[in-house]
């Protein structure tokens, strides 16, 4: 029917690629955000990636405490309540997991199966971590601090709590915060409540959640979390460098409608906006590229004047005539720092696919008439596997008693 779309199924060439038993669960347990929110400033609660490592502790705000210590002349405990009679901060942060865009990478390297959603954008509310470290009386030798969660389990062999450290002089940057509420309600569970450090400018890794202790260090910290799994390493022999700060990155928030299964985009003729989000852990955005034809011409998008916080995603937008046909829309951001995503996805590569940020190609159709129907009916089977088509769906409009 006229105004109808189609979009082929994958092949079973095209399906080559399967995931194994434990990606498959892994993606179950975790998830990321809804590309739809990018139309958005903020990111709803519950729609903010999540990555959990092990199990989430049943913790209550009652009875809480954190513990301050290590290296430093006067070591302490305090109360989530007494942390909340501190300084209040507000900021607005996007976070992004390292390991977002790794399934992208070929060959694919075997860990939580992200593609390019695994980011989201709250205002966090808490108190600056520096008062407190300065509470405790650092020594002349501190070098890190080590921030340590209740949670805890076997990664690489190795029992351990998921515990991370940052050095003394990123610690004490003004950003840096424990926060307890997010977009002004209190952290959900897989978010780390009660208290959860965040750090604006890395990868979510350093944003340790469920906080139980922050520990001052004379020397540097070597543990798993830190110098085992967030490493850029290209072979297994690689000493590799740590991941740490956020990659310039940028997406375009999805345009039209789209294929339920495939997520193939539709667009109607004529004038369209194409926006989308780009950030940086390195710097503000100072220019973003929009492209419809794959990447062979550019045109630049216009960045909102106005940013919530320096550490927050900045809005883009491009008009676009669109003519019937089949596109492919890219972005591409570079920020301030003179940092720019790499039009070629395996530039970014390494074996953990950690800080993947080569630009994302959408395709698209324009077709007559789209939007313009109540209910399309697709003109091909659904499968599930190659070879293997689902049974007709019976109308439950009809068979619902009256």
């Amino acid at each position: 029917m006229p105004g109808t779309p189609t979009v082929e199924r994958p092949s079973p060439q095209a399906v080559a690629d399967v995931f194994s038993t434990p990606e498959t669960e892994l993606a179950f347990r975790n998830h990321g955000m809804h590309a739809e929110f990018l139309h958005q400033a903020l990111t709803p609660l519950g729609s903010h990636y999540v990555l959990v490592h092990f199990d989430i502790p049943a913790l209550g705000a009652e009875g809480y405490s954190l513990a301050v210590g290590g290296r430093v002349s006067q070591p302490f405990h305090i109360s989530l309540r007494e942390l909340q009679d501190q300084p209040v901060m507000t900021q607005t942060v996007t976070m992004e997991c390292a390991g977002s865009g790794r399934s992208t990478l070929a060959p694919r390297p075997v860990y939580v199966p992200w593609f390019h959603e695994c980011m989201g954008t709250y205002q966090w509310t808490g108190t600056r971590l520096r008062p407190l470290l300065e509470r405790a009386g650092l020594p002349d030798d501190a070098v890190e601090v080590l921030f340590t969660g209740w949670d805890s389990g076997v990664d690489l062999g190795v029992e351990h709590a998921f515990e991370r450290s940052l050095p003394l002089a990123e610690a004490l940057r003004d950003e840096v915060m424990l926060a307890w509420a997010a977009n002004g309600r209190p952290l959900l569970p897989e978010h780390g409540f009660p208290l959860r450090l965040v750090v604006p400018s890395w990868y979510g890794m350093a944003s340790v959640k469920w906080l139980r202790a922050i520990t001052v260090l004379s020397e540097p910290f070597a543990g798993i979390q830190q110098h085992e799994v967030y490493m850029y390493r290209q072979s297994p022999d690689d000493p590799g460098t740590p991941v740490q700060a956020k990659r310039v990155n940028a997406l375009i928030a999805p345009p039209g409608m789209p294929d339920m299964l495939s997520r193939h985009r539709f667009l109607a003729p004529g004038p369209q906006v194409l926006e989308g989000k780009a950030w940086s852990g390195a710097g503000g955005i100072a220019r973003v590229q929009v492209s419809t034809d794959g990447g062979s011409t550019w045109a630049d998008a216009r960045l909102s004047q106005v940013a919530p916080d320096p550490w927050a995603w900045v809005h883009w937008r491009h008009n676009w005539d669109a003519a019937p046909g089949d596109y492919l829309l890219v972005c591409r951001a570079t920020d301030t720092a003179g940092h720019q995503q790499p039009l070629d996805p395996g530039a970014a590569f390494n074996i953990q696919g950690n800080g993947v940020n080569g630009v994302r190609r959408m395709p698209v159709t324009v077709q007559a008439g789209i939007g313009s129907a109540a209910r399309t009916v697709p003109s091909h089977p659904r499968r599930v596997l190659p070879g293997a088509e689902l049974p007709p769906v019976p109308d439950l409009r009809q068979a619902r008693p009256r």
